[in-house]
């Protein structure tokens, strides 16, 4: 079948590849756009001018190239290459357009097109083009400097060239060379070829590409040489030197199969597929009655009937048995079926298949439309454990029974005989492995997915599982999902969680968790959740969508709502309190916190992680950042952002500097402005996907874009890209109000020393109750009172408040003045000490009230 009739195919597996970083799997890519039809796929991509197959660490690839390149002539007035400015291509805008750039930024331009549908690329978007012509045309990216990685480069950091490591391009490498993109010297360069800034995150795989396409050329180049002879392949009379077509013996599979191309490469890695091969060339070849391929190799003289025959019609029915004896099939389509029971029946194929590592989910279900062309394994359970005996991996005995004591994660050994050391994946001495479906986190809306969950040894040997609380330890911020998803995301990272008051990291290289404060270290272990024969058969549906925005562990599960939202009071003891006080109290002094409460919306915290799922995945993969945040409101719309989510119509009625969005501070004390003139207020602490931010505008009703295209836009704005303080979101599914805060100012304290010189603090109520005195007597007529009797000492004054009156009188006898008279008697305050007072300022009379009855005219003055 010629190449040609797959036009669309190779268009559509051209587009899928520089969508995905310009390089994807073979498996992936003949599964996800070729459906498993393996002879159309290698025919399509043996297409060299736009394909190059590759190997790398063991996994077959399939590199995007185009012989397209830009034009770099100033106002050309016509030429095959793209005419396309370098800054519209990569960014989607040019910061030169309005100082006169001379090249063109219009991709849909009539030339441009007629450009694109030439070298058959019309299809793809800016973006997709732009990853596909880093990768091919060289005058785009500066070259790796090949004496850096000698050690022999004299120019330093005036070199031209990148220095990064070679090896850093090919595999994870932790040599002294540099492997970061934004090192000083590497990024210099890259800013010499105006390379933008979110272009870093790909050049590892765009350089990786490069380097595939560079060595095929090279390796395609060495390997003609032999055929420079043969014009037209009249007869292969030019390889008449290469006695036994060995010339050609390269050349035609390159053509038929991908399974011959992957045989070229020079990879330490194509172990197992060029095995496969050699085993299919010895029992498929020789069964037709035509030469191997290792006769071939030696030069058979079964091949010198070929010199002959012109147009090379001779070699029909050769190409015919190299295709079906090196057919893709072999590789990505040949099945190891262990049927439900697990016994040895897929051993009857005397030929090599392709390992497979990862079992069918589809088939589980109840069937694949792939069949044997699948390229995972099919097993009526999620997981098979299997035996490495003869150099085949077989299915073992006890399935379930080795699996129920994996996942336990006390157990180092099986309960079966004989028994599989789980530390040392071995049993006896064969090498024993596990392979099960892909991972929840991966898939997390799929049936019969494999769960991981994450435990931690304590100190009585008992394995705790994250974020799961018992009577001595408080549960860690962090569950068992978002560890495997950082743990997927670098398995050689270190992770750093609280739980109750105490914080820790843990090492996933390690698997070790070491408390930070005091430094003692526990062990971690990472086990599938189990899942029996029973299990499987009853779950036929797939997972609620739920499942996958689940609430938080910490929520309070008996007042989660399936509408509506709940507002659980938090005690001021627990952990979670005191983190949002703490934080409340950083930049707002002198207010004390009268009640927080925690918001469970469950439609609002499902919205909220659909958004945030979907914002990772525009993001690469990469975690999308997110904030906790404050946001000061009046306390009658705190009920309707419990229940709806915040509107910017109402959130922004203050103002619209940095946009026309909901406005939330780093700091409470800036919310605090916003919560109205009332004694208590209400404030909100959210969580916000701020992800990456620009500075904002009044004018902006949404985040601006990131490359002046209308595909990749920033996710909020902020009033200072350095140090923001102030964020502005546009989408309310970025926004989860999480608590709300009822708060007062703080009461004034008084301290007030008494007579015997202790200190008592006073702390007066935050509205004080007027104290209402008894009606006076009310005199029927002023009387003039005689002069006072003057007391032979002279004493300080009190004030006394009698029963009936206010009164002012002198007194020889002194009392503490904190303290009331019980006596009602004259003779009571007669009888009392001579103390000194130290709140009066002379021996005159001075007021001081008491709440003794008045005395006769003859003792006091009364004045009423």
């Amino acid at each position: 079948m010629e190449r040609g009739s797959f036009p669309q195919m190779e268009k559509d597996i051209l587009k899928f590849i520089c969508a995905n970083q310009g390089a994807v799997n073979t498996d992936d890519l003949l599964f996800n756009v070729c459906y498993g039809e393996s002879s159309v796929f290698s025919e399509v991509i043996g297409n060299k001018d736009k394909f190059v197959s590759w190997c790398s660490q063991g996994q077959p690839k399939v590199v995007g190239r185009t012989r397209l390149q830009l034009c770099r002539v100033k106002n050309c007035q016509g030429c095959r290459g793209l005419h396309l400015c370098k800054h519209y291509l990569f960014g989607g805008s040019c910061k030169f357009s309005r100082r006169g750039c001379t090249f063109s930024h219009d991709l849909n331009s009539c030339q441009n097109q007629n450009i694109l549908k030439e070298f058959e690329l019309e299809m793809l978007e800016r973006t997709e083009l732009c990853t596909l012509l880093l990768q091919s045309d060289n005058t785009l990216l500066p070259s790796i400097c090949y004496d850096y990685n000698n050690s022999q480069c004299n120019e330093a950091d005036a070199c031209k060239r990148l220095h990064i490591c070679e090896k850093y391009l090919k595999f994870d490498c932790n040599c002294f060379k540099t492997h970061d993109f934004s090192a000083p010297q590497p990024l210099k360069c890259l800013q010499d070829r105006h390379v933008p800034e979110h272009l870093m995150q790909v050049l590892k795989s765009v350089y990786s590409n490069k380097e595939a396409l560079r060595s095929s050329d090279k390796m395609s180049s060495g390997g003609n040489i032999g055929n420079r002879g043969s014009r037209g392949n009249r007869g292969n009379r030019g390889n008449r030197g290469n006695r036994g077509n060995r010339g050609n013996s390269h050349q035609l599979p390159r053509r038929l199969s991908t399974s011959d191309i992957l045989a070229d490469l020079k990879s330490t890695d194509l172990t197992s597929y060029t095995s496969d091969i050699t085993a299919a060339d010895d029992t498929d070849g020789s069964s037709d009655g035509g030469p191997s391929r290792k006769q071939t190799a030696r030069g058979g003289r079964g091949s010198r009937g070929n010199r002959g025959n012109r147009g090379n019609r001779g070699n029909r029915g050769n190409a015919q048995r190299l295709q079906e004896s090196r057919s893709t099939s072999d590789i990505f389509g040949a099945v190891n079926n262990p049927d439900a029971s697990g016994d040895d029946k897929q051993n009857r194929r005397q030929q090599t298949v392709k390992d497979k590592t990862e079992i069918c989910m589809y088939f589980i279900k109840g069937h694949c439309k792939h069949e044997e062309r699948c390229f995972k394994a099919h097993d009526k359970m999620p997981y098979r454990w299997q035996i490495k005996q003869g150099g085949q991996w077989t299915a073992m005995a006890n399935n379930e029974k080795i699996e129920k004591d994996y996942c336990d994660p006390k157990n180092t050994v099986s309960n079966t005989d004989p028994q599989v050391h789980f530390d040392t994946m071995t049993c006896g001495s064969d090498p024993v492995r596990r392979i099960s479906t892909i991972n929840s986190v991966l898939e997390p809306t799929f049936i019969h997915t494999t769960e991981w969950v994450w435990y931690w040894e304590d100190e009585f040997g008992n394995w705790r599982e994250y974020s799961t609380p018992n009577a001595r330890h408080g549960s860690a911020n962090i569950n068992s999902t978002q560890l495997e998803e950082k743990f997927l995301n670098n398995d050689k990272d270190v992770v750093e969680f609280t739980a109750s008051s105490q914080s820790y990291s843990l090492s996933f290289q390690d698997w070790i968790q070491t408390n930070i404060k005091y430094g003692t270290k526990k062990l971690v272990k990472r086990r599938p959740r189990f899942v029996s024969a029973s299990d499987v058969q009853t779950q036929r549906v797939r997972r609620p969508q739920s499942n996958f925005t689940a609430v938080p562990d910490y929520w309070d599960k008996s007042q989660i709502l399936s509408t509506g939202y709940k507002r659980v009071l938090l005690q001021p003891s627990s952990n979670e309190y005191k983190e949002i006080e703490k934080l409340f109290c950083q930049t707002l002094i002198g207010f004390d916190i009268l009640k927080m409460e925690r918001i469970q919306n469950k439609a609002l915290w499902e919205a909220f992680q659909l958004q945030k799922n979907h914002m990772k995945n525009n993001n690469r993969g990469q975690d999308v950042k997110e904030k906790k945040l404050f946001h000061g409101t009046e306390p009658k719309f705190v009920d309707t952002i419990c229940a709806t989510n915040f509107d910017w119509r109402l959130c922004g009625v203050h103002g619209t500097a940095y946009g026309q969005g909901s406005y939330f501070a780093r700091d409470a004390k800036y919310s605090h402005s916003y919560t109205g003139h009332s004694d208590v207020r209400s404030m909100f602490v959210s969580r916000v996907l701020v992800g990456d931010f620009t500075r904002g505008c009044s004018e902006y009703k949404r985040p601006p874009s990131k490359d002046g295209g209308d595909l990749n836009f920033y996710d909020s704005c902020v009033d200072d890209v350095i140090n923001p303080s102030i964020f502005v979101v546009f989408e309310k599914h970025q926004i989860y109000p999480e608590y709300v805060l009822q708060y007062e100012e703080k009461r004034s304290t008084v301290s007030v020393q008494n007579i015997y010189g202790a200190t008592t603090t006073i702390r007066p109520a935050a509205t004080p109750r007027r104290v209402v005195a008894p009606a006076p007597v009310v005199a029927p007529a002023p009387v003039v009172a005689p002069k006072p009797v003057i007391a032979p000492k002279p004493a300080s004054p009190l004030y006394q408040h009698t029963t009936s009156s206010y009164s002012y009188q002198t007194s020889t006898a002194h009392t503490n003045p904190f303290t009331q008279s019980s006596s009602s008697s004259p003779s009571s305050a007669s009888s009392s000490a001579h103390v000194f007072d130290p709140y009066s300022r002379s021996s005159s009379s001075s007021p001081s009230y008491t709440t003794t009855k008045p005395k006769k005219e003859s003792d006091s003055c009364v004045i009423v």
